[in-house]
């Protein structure tokens, strides 16, 4: 639940915002988003749009004088509090700076204390779920899990109360986290009340974000990371993504979004694409940086092989980044490629700088595997794996198999070598829907893991789980997903994995 609130949190920065649209002028607020916000007249509805169109925009110096405007036109509704609240929100989520952050808490006061003063007038209640919503994604960034937790029950119960298509974002996220805590979490969960399920909380979402209420773009945002991190991208968040992105071309934020999400949908060339968009929208006068492009796009053409490219943008994000996300995986990844392209003395440079800060998978994992490629050169078999890894992310799975199968077949290697290789060409077969090929290699991985505490065997469990869930055999898919909810050990991943074998099972019904 934590941690899905943390990968929340980069979409939950505006709470009330105009629908999509392009061009130079903001598109007008409709009329659900005036009622949401308390909006009395056409100049505060024009003030809104054009402040929040400032904020998409990263203009965030200029939006913030807009919502100081609009509060001296508006004096009776919460917008201007609500603006104020959302632009220290985003300077905070991309900078992971504390006084930034301290910045966000007292506009969040200050907005609490503003909406409750105005009692049942519109908008008051939605801006109090909101602002104890943003409140908890802040706890949860900054790792303080406790009253994360408990300004997210405040939300929820909020959220409860409330009827509309913008209640329905708020009781969606909700019922996302409730749904897919993992077995570390499950007594907080339950201290706290939360209830729902990963189904029913994206279904919410996907109602929110058609709708065309105030919070329409935050529910396609929210939308999508749900899907991607516990359903396997099956609702079609990813394109509704990049259309979002394309109705907002100014947006460097929506475009690292789309980018970010066609990277987990293994569309590497268009990432790319988004990615470079980002780059041209955030060079614009005025705009703030969105530090995390560089870390996607490194990344990105780190999949498409072109490591000499990425090398550069993985360790500047990573040299230069004050914050703590991605950076164990972009400095791991900078060593990488600069070792793929000869340069041994530079990656072990940056291998050795690898922590883990946080106790997340990705950093957990980054850490272990910097610490192993120190103990010695690349050998032909990891430049292998690493090509064809590289190559299955992109989503070129031909050139997946064909670089992983030497590898799979040379007994001479270790197991996890092997392992690994199966594991990654079964992804590329199960992705073909070649069923049985699949199979046979995730079963191989499964049966000689190598390593216990890499990810290749557990996941593979998982995927034959999937295989026969996708061919129909409902059966054979509990038993796989069963078993590995029975697998305790803390392996590379085991928190990812045991929140989307949850969602698995409840998906299948059983």
């Amino acid at each position: 639940m934590i941690r899905l609130l943390v990968a929340l949190s980069f979409c939950a920065a505006a709470s009330a915002q105009p629908a999509p649209g392009g061009g130079e002028r903001p598109e007008p607020l409709s009329p659900e988003a005036r009622e949401a916000l308390g909006l009395a007249t056409d100049a505060g509805a024009a003030l809104y749009a054009q402040a929040y169109d400032d904020a998409l925009a990263f203009r965030l110096d200029a939006a913030r004088d807009g919502f100081r405007r609009l509060g001296e036109t508006e004096p009776a509704s919460p917008a201007s509090a609500v603006g104020l609240e959302n632009v220290a929100l985003w300077r905070a989520l991309v900078t992971e700076d504390d006084a930034a952050f301290d910045r966000f808490y007292a506009l969040n006061d200050s907005l609490t204390a503003v909406a409750e003063g105005l009692g049942d007038a519109p908008g008051a209640r939605l801006s109090v779920a909101a602002a104890k919503l943003h409140r908890a994604l802040a706890f949860g960034r900054q790792e303080r899990y406790a009253r994360a937790g408990n300004s997210f029950r405040e939300a929820c119960g909020l959220f409860s109360d409330l009827d509309g298509p913008d209640a329905l974002f708020g009781q969606g996220v909700c019922e996302v986290a409730a749904g897919s805590v993992p077995r570390k979490y499950r007594w907080l969960a339950r201290l706290f009340g939360f209830r729902g399920t990963v189904a029913g909380g994206l279904d919410k979402l996907d109602r929110a974000a058609r709708a065309g209420g105030a919070l329409t773009v935050d529910a396609t945002v929210g939308f999508a990371i749900a899907d991607a991190t516990l359903n396997e991208r099956r609702g079609g968040s990813v394109d509704r993504m990049v259309a979002l992105a394309e109705a907002r071309p100014s947006s460097p934020v929506l475009a690292y979004l789309a980018g970010y999400h066609l990277l987990l949908d293994r569309r590497a060339a268009e990432a790319v694409a988004a990615l470079r968009r980002a780059e041209s929208a955030q060079a614009a006068d005025g705009v703030e940086p969105v530090p995390f492009v560089d870390a996607h796009l490194g990344l990105a053409l780190f999949r498409q092989r072109q490591f000499e490219q990425a090398a550069p943008l993985l360790e500047r994000y990573a040299r230069t980044f004050r914050g703590r996300a991605l950076v164990a995986q972009s400095t791991l990844h900078a060593g990488l490629a600069y070792e793929l392209t000869g340069d041994r003395r530079r990656a072990e440079s940056l291998y050795r700088r690898v922590r883990a800060e946080r106790d997340y998978d990705a950093d957990l994992s980054a850490e272990r595997e910097a610490e192993r490629r120190l103990d010695a050169p690349l050998t032909d078999a990891d430049r292998a794996l690493l090509v064809g890894g590289a190559a299955y992310d992109a989503g070129d799975y031909d050139d997946a198999v064909r670089a992983l199968q030497p590898v799979v077949t040379d007994g001479s290697l270790p197991a996890e070598a092997r392992a690994e290789a199966a594991y990654r060409t079964g992804r590329a077969r199960q992705a073909q829907e070649r069923w049985d090929d699949a199979l046979r290699h995730f079963q191989l991985a499964a049966d000689r893991p190598g390593d216990p505490l890499a990810k290749w065997g557990p996941w593979a469990v998982y995927h034959i789980g999937e295989v026969h869930e996708a061919t129909g055999d409902l059966d054979a898919a509990e038993r796989q997903y069963r078993a590995v909810l029975d697998d305790e050990t803390e392996f590379d991943y085991h928190k990812s994995l045991e929140q989307r074998t949850r969602a698995a099972l409840e998906r299948i019904g059983r």
